[in-house]
């Protein structure tokens, strides 16, 4: 009967010649943090062990911030006119432990926890920590996952998915396919237009209104709104209200003023906030009638 033989890999070994220590994370991937919606978040990263066998014994590994990266990946950016990181809060996060064990016969180690608030960092800069492995036991560290980067980018405005929301209006006229309605405002084509009734029934005047139902509570940093693109006669004030539930209804802004024979987006910030609904109330304009192409709702 053949005698049963570990396989190298399974054998345990104190050779260090070809064993490397890693951090886990850090394969040449720069760790984005998650800073949006606003919620205290965490990261979990560990160190691992590459060799042949196993570990005879327990390894233990360092590790501490990096300067010295930090200061290199600024010079690069910094030549390419990006502008430099910021450094990471100390009052933004907590980091659990920077010392490891790599237990004997493993090839991992327990992890660390980076805690962090989004809110604590500046949202208009990008920020950086880095990481490095300092000390492994003698073993090699591997110098392609020897510095973990945690990035905390800075927060960009971006324009909100309108599918499934709900426009409501005042009045509407159906003039063609999704022109006129109020559903126009939101399909992301300049070329179709709510327009407030002008025919069958009674010709509707200021004040005219448009609502939007975003179905769920959205972070709103602004609106904008692109006019008809062939009619400069629309409205020219307009006031902006939030709600929550669609019932009650909070001033956003006031006597607003809208160039209708300025075709491009013109935009409007409001104090960031969560909403769920948006009516924009047109309070006078150019003639009795109105109308829109386009309402966009920017989040981040």
């Amino acid at each position: 009967m053949a005698c049963d033989k570990s396989k190298p890999y399974e054998e345990l070994s104190n050779d260090k010649d070809g064993a490397m220590v890693f951090i886990a994370k850090a394969n040449n991937d720069m760790q984005q943090l998650t800073m949006f919606p606003y919620e205290k978040r965490t990261l979990k990263f560990n160190v691992g062990f590459g060799a042949l066998g196993l570990p005879a014994e327990d390894i233990h590994i360092s590790m501490s911030e990096d300067m010295h990266a930090f200061d290199s990946l600024n010079t690069i950016r910094q030549a390419n006119g990006e502008a430099a990181y910021v450094k990471f809060p100390s009052a933004a996060y907590a980091i659990d432990q920077l010392n490891f064990t790599i237990p004997k016969g493993s090839v991992s180690s327990d992890y660390a926890t980076l805690s962090y608030d989004p809110e604590t960092f500046d949202p208009e800069k990008d920020h950086l920590l880095a990481l490095s492995i300092t000390d492994a036991s003698g073993y090699t560290i591997s110098p392609a996952a020897k510095t973990l980067l945690i990035v905390a980018p800075k927060l960009e405005e971006r324009a909100a998915d309108t599918k499934g929301w709900i426009a409501t209006a005042s009045t509407e006229q159906l003039s063609g396919e999704n022109t006129g309605l109020a559903s126009a405002v939101l399909d992301g084509d300049l070329n179709t237009i709510w327009h407030s009734r002008y025919s069958g029934g009674t010709r509707s005047s200021y004040p005219h209104w448009l609502s939007i139902d975003m179905l769920k509570s959205t972070y709103v940093t602004k609106i904008a709104m692109a006019p008809r693109q062939n009619n400069a006669n629309g409205f020219t004030k307009f006031k902006l209200e939030g709600s929550t539930d669609g019932k009650t209804w909070f001033t956003l802004g006031d006597n607003l003023s809208f160039d209708p024979a300025n075709k491009a987006y013109q935009s409007y910030e409001i104090e960031p906030q969560y909403l769920r609904n948006i009516k924009i109330t047109m309070l006078e304009g150019l003639q009795d009638l109105t109308f829109l192409a386009e309402f966009v709702v920017y989040t981040y």
